[in-house]
């Protein structure tokens, strides 16, 4: 069962140089390049299985018989 997402408490960002900025952002940009290349078919099936109609919303038609007198 997926865990919920937590809300990141406010976070000090300190203050960096322009290399620093840059490196850190081409690691971050391989490292999810990776996860994305090694976990795709896990990503597009968890994210087809969310968007899939649930089966367990009721049907509005297919309540009780209004007609059938033992109802009443």
């Amino acid at each position: 069962m997926p865990q919920p997402y937590t809300t990141l408490q406010p976070f000090f960002w300190p203050p960096l140089s322009d290399d620093a900025v840059l490196a850190i952002r081409e690691v971050l940009f391989r490292l999810t390049d990776q996860f994305e290349t090694r976990y795709a078919s896990q990503i597009r099936d968890a994210e087809r299985d969310e968007n899939r109609p649930h089966d367990h919303q009721p049907d509005l038609f297919d309540g009780p018989d209004f007609d059938d007198p033992l109802l009443f």
